[in-house]
């Protein structure tokens, strides 16, 4: 008597709950002589100067660190980072940029070649709130140089939702501070108020003897600015990219964005990025 009930108890379960999609990311991607098939994939959207956001969707050949990508400033930055890391790897980010058309660039060659491709090529994509699914591909093999190219990528992603960095004025707040700190303690050559705050791999396993401090500082003083201004930058979390102007150590201008974070209560610089200012 009592399977009947059984039955229909099921059959409304089953009615009410939600159905979910499977993830997607399948393809092909050929680059001169590199070429590979998508591990694993990730959606978000990104604000652009003109107001409307893009829609991205992230092809790598490798698992892709989800809390690394949510905990990271940049995106982008974020992958860049786990090729780093592993010292392997690529990936290619299709850029949805208009209906029927997608763009696409990347790193690939395990950070080797960095490329982009233009946003000439066919999408047929569908979009909702919470997911996008669809695909991206060439018509035709294309030529870059020498390198000839073609792809077919295919998706059914959820939208990641990404924090979004705060914005710091002018000096950087704490992260800029204590970069400035660093700045003035390579050019003293303290090595108590700058151990810490610089990059782990900068910093020998035991301190230098004091007839060698002035030779250490000397070196490292020319990965850093001479004098420094932080004129800004992003802060999420334990980390921040600072916007700098400043002088190299043979006093020319420079301009360029330091990557901080926040390790046992101490801003230690993780990646420099410098350019002449003209």
């Amino acid at each position: 008597m009592q399977k009947p009930v059984v039955a229909l108890l099921a059959l409304a379960m089953s009615l009410a709950a939600p159905s979910f999609a499977a993830d997607v990311a399948k393809g092909d991607f050929h680059f001169g002589p590199i070429r590979f098939q998508p591990a694993d994939a990730i959606a978000y959207q990104l604000d652009t100067a003109g107001g409307k956001p893009v829609t991205i969707v992230a092809f790598a050949d490798f698992k892709i660190d989800r809390q690394g990508v949510l905990d990271a400033i940049d995106t982008a930055g974020a992958l860049i980072t786990q090729i780093n890391v592993a010292q392997k790897g690529s990936f290619v980010m299709v850029r949805l940029t208009a209906p029927g058309r997608c763009g696409l660039s990347g790193l690939i060659g395990a950070g080797a070649k960095q490329i982009d491709l233009g946003d000439s090529f066919t999408s047929k994509s569908s979009q909702g709130v919470a997911r996008v699914a669809g695909d991206c591909s060439t018509t035709a093999p294309g030529k870059m140089f020498d390198d000839v190219y073609d792809f077919h990528l295919t998706y059914d992603q959820p939208l990641m939702v990404i924090p979004k960095p705060s914005v710091l004025a002018t000096g950087g707040g704490e992260p800029g501070q204590a970069f400035a700190a660093l700045v003035k303690a390579i050019q003293a050559a303290d090595w108590d108020a700058a151990h810490l705050r610089l990059r782990s791999e900068e910093v020998p396993q035991t301190r230098p003897k004091a007839s060698e401090m002035k030779e250490y500082f000397r070196g490292i003083g020319l990965n850093y600015p001479k004098t420094v201004a932080v004129t800004g930058g992003l802060m999420k979390g334990n980390r921040a990219n600072l916007d700098i102007k400043g002088t190299d150590s043979e006093g020319k201008k420079i301009k360029g964005i330091v990557a901080v974070q926040k390790v046992a209560g101490n801003w230690r610089v993780l990646e420099t990025s410098f350019f002449f200012d003209q």
